[in-house]
């Protein structure tokens, strides 16, 4: 076994009795023996390894070792918002995007998405913390709450680089600094005026190539182009690197 569990914070070295929600998957989903080896991570970028001591009933007791930082948390913040596809896609969104690196999810509500996926935010948070467990991540992804397009736009908290998904720009490549947010819109696109607005606040557009890519599709090759290594010689800053 080398199975990730989430729990709320690191337990000292020495015996932990894993929480509920944790006892059950090692216990009764994975029936798992004295002898078993898993990660315990608070989701904040620390992890330890923890021996299973004992599984007596629904509750297992577990030999948790030092604390230790994760390595495998991508160099830079790409944070991503979007208007929600319908169904089991967006859920694909989640999941897939937390494998791929992404910080930051920020559902938006635009006049050709709707009011697609609401209250569904608890499941989107279990979505990403089973993937972070999955594909071994340090940081629990942030997930925030749907807003309006406008609403987003206004947020003074959104960082310095801003790129808007849109085949007139030029090819996507790797994030120029730090930090940086990837708007993509609905099927059919944002309306002329949202583009406007967007470009309006910083949003420079970028291509993600020659194809017609669906929402989902757009978001985890735009964070995948964002979260390359830049070229050899080319630092990545804390400052913004929009194009007026």
């Amino acid at each position: 076994m080398a199975n990730r569990y989430l729990v709320e914070s690191l337990p000292p070295p020495g015996p932990f009795a894993l929480p509920g929600d944790v006892a059950h998957h090692v216990g009764t989903v994975l029936r798992a023996r004295a002898g078993d080896r898993l990660i315990l991570s608070d989701g904040r970028g620390l992890e330890c390894e923890a021996l299973v001591v004992a599984v007596q009933g629904r509750a297992v007791l577990v030999e948790a070792g030092p604390g230790r930082t994760n390595p495998r948390e991508p160099s830079r913040r790409v944070e991503v918002a979007f208007a929600l596809p319908k169904g089991a896609r967006a859920e694909w969104l989640f999941e897939h995007g937390t494998e791929v690196g992404i910080a930051a999810f920020r559902p938006v509500r635009s006049a050709r998405s709707g009011e697609a996926g609401a209250g569904r935010g608890e499941r989107w948070q279990r979505i990403v913390a089973a993937a972070l467990g999955q594909c071994g991540r340090a940081r629990l992804p942030t997930v925030h709450p749907a807003v309006d397009l406008a609403a987003l736009l206004r947020d003074p908290g959104l960082p310095g680089e801003r790129i808007l998904a849109d085949p007139s720009g030029p090819p996507l490549g790797p994030a120029q600094s730090a930090h940086a947010l990837l708007l993509v819109g609905p099927e059919g696109g944002f309306t002329p005026s949202e583009q406007a607005e967007a470009r309006a606040h910083g949003f420079v557009p970028r291509g993600l190539g020659r194809l017609v890519l669906r929402t989902e599709t757009a978001v985890l090759v735009g964070a995948a182009l964002l979260l390359q290594e830049p070229a050899h010689g080319m630092a990545c800053s804390d400052s913004s690197a929009n194009e007026k």
